[in-house]
């Protein structure tokens, strides 16, 4: 099986990066979690406390596929849980998830450096006022 490199210093696990399997559970998971992210904006009629609670799961399915993939403990993840920001963690697992679906190589900042660019190019605030 090809081995596929992860770019993991942000997280601060003593390795700059790990070799990933794609193994077709891995992918499975990886599917169902971003159906999960995509799927995450509030539905019409949706109770506050349901919105939430697909929230929370959400972001235990994204903790689940950074610590399955990355061959990490539960001690490491509650490390990463408590010293980064939700926002970079919500950032790095689609950086994973976009790695492991073949959609994205390299690392982590060039992933994110790419995300900012893709929002400047259709943020019509970014856009200067043609008139």
């Amino acid at each position: 099986m090809a081995k596929m490199t992860v770019d993991t210093k942000i997280l601060e696990i003593g390795k700059d990066s790990v070799d990933v399997i794609p193994t077709g559970d891995l992918g499975d998971v990886v599917r169902e979690t971003l159906i999960e992210v995509l799927d995450s904006d509030p539905k019409d009629n949706e109770n506050y406390v349901d919105y939430i609670k697909r929230q929370a799961k959400a972001k235990k399915d994204e903790m689940n596929v950074i610590k399955v993939a990355l061959g990490l403990s539960t001690k490491q993840m509650e490390k990463i849980n408590k010293s980064l920001e939700e926002s970079t963690i919500d950032n790095y697992a689609a950086y994973l998830m976009s790695v492991l679906q073949g959609l994205t190589t390299g690392s982590y900042k060039e992933f994110m450096k790419s995300q900012q660019d893709d929002e400047a190019e259709t943020d019509p605030k970014s856009e200067e006022d043609e008139d």
